[in-house]
């Protein structure tokens, strides 16, 4: 191609395109084709293109080709001369002549790829239809999955709570058994739902200016007595923080860090869990890979690290820790379904307010989850 490259672009004479690796058009600044080699013959099946358009051989005809020797661009495109064989071609074209009068076309056989490439399309628009299809059901059918758990949970409740008269010993085990696996079937259920309606893209979410330090604290307040039931230490920092507005999603925003700090402590037998709140730098936001607005600057968004010193990540567990559907290992499905699927939806909420999450590997101790969130209206391009 380097030695195609060469001519179309130093090339003064008609060149010998009989010397030409792949099948080569002259064309002149009328559309008529005016020279090809035998490689052209070949790939068309044409002994000569004397009655022959450009648009009698491929989509976008002679128009395409004087697009792409303007840009320098390629082009993949579909045999015309039959259509039930189903041929697509690579095309890239160069002026001959300063005047533009004639053009010089290199010509491909990119069928095989063209047809896989189509067929992985199909699967994946399919993937996606039936992945809709399935999370829309699940939605709808949420109610009736929910309220016979809700009714299972209260009325096990009001016994344990002596409503129904007094119960033995014996029955109060089971209706402690009872009261706490339909709990643990809820939330799955509600998870599986939420995971449902963020992968659908059916999630409602609203942009608007919220206190951030307000919203820190309750959720301080919220998780204090959970931590200290287990002796664990749980701190926000918000020395770093430059301050209290914060234009976002309130709602998402609170429930990404309480579904962070309910897994640290959940997961977090002995010490502390950390919340720390900063601002990053324009160099860190870049590399992290957000799409600036030109005035744009720190403040414009808050960043996120929930460490914890748990006994850390498992083996493979960290390459999947935001997949739910992931093939864990099954000795420890059972430990790691609930948690990802969390954490699977910590990822899809991170995403929906126009963030990125990632598990820091700096941490040597423990996890530890960073994520950062656009929280003005100038900011990333959203």
């Amino acid at each position: 191609m380097k030695f195609l490259s060469f001519l179309f672009n130093h090339t003064k004479v008609k060149p010998d395109i009989e010397l030409l690796p792949e099948a080569v058009l002259l064309v002149a600044g009328t559309g008529e084709i005016i020279d090809f080699n035998n490689n052209a013959q070949n790939l068309f099946g044409l002994d000569n293109f004397d009655n022959y358009d450009l648009l009698d051989l491929f989509d976008g005809g002679y128009n395409l080709v004087i697009d792409l020797a303007k840009t320098g661009n390629s082009s993949t495109v579909r045999s015309k001369l039959n259509p039930n064989d189903e041929r697509y071609f690579e095309l890239k074209a160069s002026n001959y002549s300063s005047d533009g009068e004639l053009i010089l076309i290199s010509i491909r056989d990119v069928t095989n790829t063209q047809k896989m490439l189509n067929k992985l399309i199909f699967e994946h628009e399919f993937l996606n239809k039936i992945t809709k299809e399935k999370n829309l059901f699940i939605t709808k059918i949420s109610t009736e999955l929910t309220s016979p758990l809700h009714s299972i949970n209260g009325f096990s409740q009001a016994v344990l709570e002596g409503l129904s008269g007094n119960i033995n010993e014996k029955q109060e085990k089971y209706l402690k058994i009872i009261n706490k696996n339909s709990e643990q079937l809820l939330d799955l259920i509600n998870k599986i739902t939420e995971y449902s309606k963020l992968e659908s893209g059916i999630y409602d979410y609203e942009f608007k200016p919220f206190d951030f330090v307000s919203l820190m604290t309750d959720i301080f307040n919220e998780y204090k007595p959970l931590a200290d039931e287990k002796k664990l230490i749980l701190n926000v920092d918000l020395n770093k923080l430059t301050k209290r507005g914060c234009y976002n999603d309130e709602n998402i925003v609170k429930k990404i860090i309480q579904y962070l700090i309910d897994t640290a402590i959940k997961t977090t037998d002995t010490g502390s869990i950390k919340i720390e709140i900063s601002t990053p730098s324009m160099e860190f936001l870049e590399i992290a890979g957000f799409n600036l607005e030109e005035n744009a600057d720190e403040k414009a968004f808050l960043m996120f690290k929930i460490s914890d010193t748990s006994s850390g990540f498992v083996e493979n567990e960290r390459d999947v820790v935001f997949n739910p559907y992931a093939d864990v290992e099954k000795s420890i499905i059972k430990k790691t379904l609930n948690k990802n699927l969390t954490m699977g939806i910590v990822y899809l909420l991170v995403k929906l307010v126009k963030g990125k999450i990632w598990v820091d590997t700096e941490q040597t101790n423990g996890r530890a989850f960073t994520f950062v969130i656009p929280a003005e209206k100038i900011g990333a391009k959203i």
